[in-house]
């Protein structure tokens, strides 16, 4: 394995684990994490909207939670495919993670742009991001370049 391959894995893992931690946070501390970004996009606090409209407050709850599971499938699936096939060099991984990640931390990021909301939480998408662009870009050239024996026609 070259050192370009190498470094991008290892960034590809440290993105993939990060999505994966967070997933976890969103599936099992919901409430925690989603108070603050509630009250800051609603002006209301998550209890009284719970008090109010309990069936829509539990009904958020539960879709912040299917996207953690969502994410917590992507992420695993990440880790997958870059540990048995892009540390390798293989060209199909490159593309999977790259649309993968592009699905991922593209719709988290769209989706708070799309809303005008752009809290201080939004940093953990764009650190999510980030390790992914650094990723997939450092081996880009060594895994498709025309010459690569790795290359699956």
């Amino acid at each position: 394995m070259s050192s370009t391959i190498k470094k991008g894995s290892w960034f590809m893992s440290a993105m993939a684990v990060y999505a994966l931690v967070m997933s976890v946070m969103w599936v099992f501390v919901t409430e925690i994490v989603f108070v603050s970004d509630f009250a800051g996009y609603t002006g209301q606090t998550y209890a009284e909207y719970l008090a109010a409209e309990p069936v829509y407050a539990e009904m958020y709850m539960i879709t912040k939670k299917l996207v953690g599971i969502m994410i917590a499938v992507s992420s695993t699936l990440m880790i997958l495919v870059n540990h048995h096939s892009y540390r390798k060099g293989e060209r199909w991984s490159w593309y999977a993670l790259l649309i993968a990640g592009a699905l991922l931390w593209g719709t988290l990021i769209g989706y708070r742009v799309l809303i005008g909301y752009l809290a201080p939480s939004i940093v953990t998408f764009v650190v999510g991001a980030a390790l992914w662009i650094i990723g997939i870009t450092l081996p880009a050239k060594e895994i498709l370049g025309s010459g690569s024996s790795r290359q699956i026609d």
